[in-house]
């Protein structure tokens, strides 16, 4: 397992798992990210983290956002975080 992939992407998980208990949403793919991670597949982690926020409208604050994008460039998969919605990005 790449820890220091754990290390990034689960907290912000977390952080999104929050929003959608604040919205009552239900997002099971928060699950599914956790368990990539744990099985070691951040580059597909990180996918569905770019489509669950796009698709629910969640936000990543910018450490986070600068975080994954560390994490994507250290895995040679950086082109995917273009995806995001600029406007679920916050400042």
């Amino acid at each position: 397992m790449d820890r220091y992939a754990e290390f990034i992407i689960v907290p912000v998980i977390g952080s999104l798992q929050l929003q959608a208990d604040e919205r009552g949403i239900s997002v099971v793919a928060l699950q599914s990210m956790r368990e990539l991670v744990a099985n070691d597949e951040p580059e597909i982690a990180i996918d569905y983290l770019v489509n669950t926020v796009n698709s629910f409208g969640l936000t990543l604050k910018r450490d986070e956002y600068e975080r994954l994008s560390a994490l994507a460039v250290r895995l040679q998969y950086a082109d995917i975080l273009a995806d995001i919605r600029p406007e679920l990005i916050l400042s």
